[in-house]
This record gives structure tokens, C-alpha cells and sequence, in this order.
């Protein structure tokens, strides 16, 4: 959904799928502050949830399953829209040494970025933005990289959804571009840990390359 602030002109996109179906969400402009209404379009609202049952093992640190409600408060919530044509990227990554140097990969490739301090976090903002560029610890806020929070609620995005990311996996134990790894984990790129020096060109090499494998099926169902 597009949206124009009328205060301050300012054009913005919205995602089709954020759009409530029973209320109206009051959202401030990133630019002025002017206050923008959004929806309803109508339907049942919209919940998240990881799909484990409560005594499963395998349950991730985190179930995810908020409910909308009318008073929308977007100080308490992350930013919902960006300025069209604007990149955004969403790193979670433990160590603050690699974290700090995928930031820097990523503001000079001018993404806007948002970092996360464990699973709540990133889904709090995965759940109102769909990033461009996701950069994933393999053990991000977990002790069994098979129970990666992160990791499985990516894999459950619908494939709408989910073709217009390009997923970025760090790991200790697989190697850079370890293709087979990559389709095991549904991920676009996997990156070893001892590879951080060259996260730059592996960003932008891993991006334009998933840019280009989508770029016909795009422009097609356009």
C-alpha cells in the first residue's frame, strides 16, 4: 500500500500483509511526525505464531503470538514503513565484533539497519517489516542452531514473502557458500565466521546475485 503524508508530502510503502483487517493502525510519519491512518480492509486479524506445542523439545526460547488490538501505539512498536526505494537490512548476530562489522558492510551498501539483541527482538520487528537483507547467526539466542527462533520463522514465511529476502547464514562450522548447506537450511548465502574480513563483497555479491535469479519471475507476476 502506498501512502502519502499529506503534511509533509513524503512518499511511503506499507506492506499489503501489515494492512489490518478489522481496525485502523495510527502510524507517525518517519519524517515530520504528522500522524497516517492505515486499513482496516476487512477480515479476521492477523497473528504470528512458531507452531510448537508447549511440551515439544524442540521448542524455540520464544512463541511469538501477539494479538492486534485498535489502540495502536507506534511508540511501543517497530517502525512500520519505509520511504519507498529505501533498502533495509535487520542483523542478528551475538557477537558484537561481526555485528559491528556487517553494520558497516551494510551502511556502505545504504541500507537503512536494524539490530536485534535476541529472538523477541527480531520478531517484534520482522512481524511489521519485511527486511531486504537478513544476516542470521547460525547460534543467534540459542544453544541448538536446529531450535534457531530466527531461522524458523523465516522458513515459514510465505514464499511471497519470503523470494524478496535474501537470507544471510554465519556459522563456525559450514564454509562460505556451502551450497548444499544453504538449501538444507533454506538460507541464500552461508558465511563462515572467518570470512567476517570480506562481508562486504560477500553481501553484495550474495545480493545482486538472488536479485538477478528473481528478477524474471518479478517482473513477470508484476
Amino acid at each position: 500500500m502506498n501512502i502519502t503524508c499529506e503534511n509533509c508530502s513524503g512518499k511511503f510503502n506499507f506492506p499489503d500483509e501489515k494492512v489490518p483487517e478489522d481496525c485502523t493502525l495510527s502510524l507517525s510519519c518517519p519524517r515530520c511526525g504528522n500522524k497516517l491512518s492505515v486499513g482496516p480492509r476487512g477480515g479476521a486479524s492477523i497473528s504470528t505464531s512458531m507452531g510448537f506445542e508447549e511440551d515439544d523439545d524442540r521448542k524455540p526460547s520464544i512463541s511469538f503470538d501477539e494479538k492486534e488490538t485498535d489502540n495502536y501505539n507506534d511508540d511501543e512498536r517497530p517502525f512500520d514503513f519505509i520511504e519507498e526505494e529505501g533498502l533495509t537490512a535487520i542483523i542478528c548476530v551475538t557477537d558484537a565484533g561481526r555485528r559491528e562489522k556487517v553494520r558497516i558492510a551494510l551502511d556502505l551498501l545504504e541500507y537503512s539497519v536494524t539490530q536485534v539483541k535476541d529472538t523477541r527482538d527480531a520478531l517484534k520487528n520482522m512481524r511489521y517489516h519485511s527486511y531486504d537483507v537478513v544476516v542470521l547467526d547460525m547460534m543467534f539466542d540459542t544453544k541448538n542452531p536446529e531450535v534457531n527462533g530466527v531461522l524458523i520463522y523465516l522458513n515459514r514465511q510465505p514464499m511471497v514473502i519470503r523470494r524478496k529476502m535474501t537470507v544471510f547464514l554465519m556459522s563456525e562450522t559450514h564454509r562460505t557458500r556451502d551450497e548444499m548447506v544453504a538449501f538444507h537450511k533454506s538460507v541464500n548465502i552461508v558465511v563462515n565466521n572467518k570470512d567476517i574480513d570480506k562481508i562486504d563483497t560477500i553481501l553484495q555479491r550474495g545480493t545482486r546475485e538472488n536479485v538477478l535469479f528473481y528478477r524474471i519471475y518479478n517482473e513477470y507476476v508484476r
